[in-house]
């Protein structure tokens, strides 16, 4: 087998304290053919002065893309992509890390597969705030039937971002990061899975730093309404109805945004699996309690 280039692209944002750790994971790595992307989106400490100075005293070289000014996750990964070169691509945060095996379990794997397969991703670690490790993914079988796999993704995003690799021609086939989005990685994975199979390697070969802070209930709801517009978009087999009709509902008749609430039923309407009376309900912003006295009376 050839070793295929790869391309890692870096971003960090105040990733100051973490992102030696990640660099030195790659620098790691038992497969050596890879190129270096880094990119800082203008961090308020100094992210950009900590890569560059491990650049310099590790004698890397790498792409660099340095922002002045924060122009957020989405435009620095497609300002990134435009710089790579290599069969297969992977995104990583500054604050995670790899196992020394990633690229080369992972590449090895998908090197074996045909064309119809777009992207390859392992388990990982979750690293806590106490720096415990739990599993990203604990029943493996789960995810090696790439056929059965397709349509559970729709369901959920069972993927962790950090512990892929896209084939780079699929990648941009499948067009840029939408940049108005949160979950934009899951976005990704949807419209992968349109056209491709995903591979899967079962071993946990990376690791995600989860940060408590961070995770807000208006991020929590935002992702949820964001989760529901995606799989609205992509359930078109309608195997996910039950669930997709379960989070409208639940956008419903619980306390979301005239906007959140705007938002989903414009893309419901044209939900083939829709309830009809919950549609109706949504398009004409009735009360909840009129949705329930339906099934009360009738």
């Amino acid at each position: 087998m050839e070793n295929p280039l790869v391309s890692i692209i870096v971003v960090s944002y105040n990733h100051s304290e973490f992102i030696t750790e990640c660099l030195d994971s790659i620098k790691k790595q038992t497969y050596k053919s890879w190129e270096l992307i880094v990119a800082d989106d203008a961090s308020k400490d100094n992210s950009a002065d900590v890569t560059k100075n491990w650049l310099k005293n590790n004698q890397i070289s790498a792409k660099t893309n340095f922002h002045s000014v924060n122009k957020g996750f989405a435009t620095t990964l497609n300002e990134c992509i435009e710089m790579t070169e290599g069969k297969y691509v992977n995104i990583i945060a500054a604050d995670d890390y790899f196992h020394p095996e990633f690229l080369s379990k992972c590449v090895t794997s998908i090197e074996k597969k045909d064309e119809s397969f777009g992207m390859v991703f392992s388990s990982a670690f979750i690293i806590k705030e106490d720096k415990t490790l739990i599993n990203y993914q604990n029943n493996f079988d789960f995810y090696q039937n790439a056929d059965h796999f397709r349509n559970t993704l729709k369901k959920a995003n069972y993927i962790p971002a950090l512990a892929t690799l896209m084939n780079r021609k699929v990648l941009l086939e499948t067009g840029p990061y939408d940049k108005n989005i949160l979950i934009e990685d899951y976005d990704r994975w949807l419209r992968i899975n349109e056209n491709y199979f995903i591979d899967f390697v079962p071993e946990n070969l990376a690791y995600h730093r989860k940060h408590e802070e961070n995770i807000s209930k208006l991020k929590e709801r935002i992702v949820f309404v964001e989760e529901i517009l995606l799989r609205l978009k992509y359930d078109t087999s309608l195997e996910n109805k039950q669930k997709i009709n379960n989070d409208v509902k639940k956008i419903y008749t619980t306390s979301a945004s005239k906007e959140e609430i705007k938002k989903v039923s414009e893309k419901y309407t044209g939900y083939k699996g829709k309830e009809r009376w919950l549609d109706f309900c949504l398009k004409y912003s009735l009360p909840v309690k009129l949705y329930y006295l339906k099934y009360k009376f009738f």
